[in-house]
Formats: C-alpha cells, structure tokens, sequence
C-alpha cells in the first residue's frame, strides 16, 4: 500500500491537492440531487456532501460549491430540497452534475413543487423539502443547513453511489421505516 507523507512533510500545494483528491475519491458517498426554486425558476446540482444534522429539530445539511447558480439561488430563496436517488436515477444525477445548458429536470422523471417551492422528486428514495436555517462558508463551499419541513421516501430501492469517480449500486433495500415511540408504545 502506498502511503503519502505524512503530516509533518512538506508538500507542495499541488502534491497535496492531489493526494487530498485521491483519498477522497476512496471515501463512498450517496448521490443526491439538491433542488430549488426562486422566482418560478427552478435550479439543482448533484451532492454527495449531504447528512443528517439533527433529529430534534430535524435538519440535514449539504455542502455547495459558492460559483455554482444553484448556491445563489438558495441563498436568495432560503429554500431548497433534497432528492436522495437511487440507482435508477443515474442518469438524472449526471445532468445535474454537468453545466451543458441544457435543463436538467428535463429527463422524463416527474417532479413535483413541495410546499417551500422546491422541486421533489416523485420516485426519490427520499425527499426532504427544507427552509434555509444557516449558511457556513468555508473555503469554496457553504455549509448550507435545512431545516426540515416535510419528508417523503420509499421503503425499497438501491441507493445510488459515487465512489472513485463511478457511479455504483450498493445493492437492494427493503427497509421498512422503524415505529415511531409512539406507534410501539400502542403495541
């Protein structure tokens, strides 16, 4: 296995960029597609950098690059969603990950408006439609944190991956969402 130099070695900026990318793309993510809507007008991208934050209020997070359209659209909306996809969707995940021009909701796949504006994706594993709650910015991205207004998912599916520069399947789900407290309580 090769190792890079460790922390105390002095690495050109470059050198370092480029095992800093390496080892990123080594590390899996979930492919999801951010929404938004501003004036009628509907922007996205493609993240793997999205997670949960917190169940109490519920929020998610996703980090977005600050020179794309999306971001300023979000910033101005103070809306957005967040499309989590399947691997029957990476089509979809790759027209939004390019800026060909062309508009990447249009691909066949049915949308609809949640309640802030955003777009959602009808057949997404999981949709989250959040109100902008924060915006951190650090280095070439914000840390943009939603504050969670409506969820909807399905129980089956593959979740679609990017990992070393591929998209991949991590295999099939069959995960009925767990009771709430309150639903077990009532058993």
């Amino acid at each position: 296995m090769a190792m890079a130099a460790g922390p105390s070695s002095y690495l050109r900026a470059e050198e370092a960029l480029a095992t800093f990318r390496n080892a990123m793309r080594r590390l899996a993510g979930h492919v999801h597609v951010v929404t938004t809507c501003l004036n009628g007008e509907r922007g996205g991208l493609t993240a793997t950098a999205v997670c949960s934050l917190t169940a109490q209020p519920p929020r998610i997070l996703a980090c977005i690059n600050l020179s794309g359209r999306s971001y300023r659209m979000i910033a101005e909306s103070r809306v957005m969603a967040v499309n989590v996809l399947g691997t029957e969707h990476e089509a979809l995940a790759r027209r939004f990950a390019t800026a060909s021009g062309a508009d990447p909701f249009d691909g066949g796949e049915r949308w609809t408006q949640a309640a802030t504006g955003a777009p959602l994706l009808e057949l997404a594993q999981a949709s989250f439609d959040c109100t902008v709650d924060q915006m951190l910015m650090t280095g070439t991205h914000a840390i943009v944190i939603g504050e969670i207004r409506h969820i909807s998912h399905r129980d089956t599916g593959t979740p679609l991956l990017y990992v070393n520069g591929e998209f991949r399947g991590a295999g099939p789900l069959d995960l009925p969402f767990a009771a709430s407290a309150s639903e077990q309580a009532s058993r």
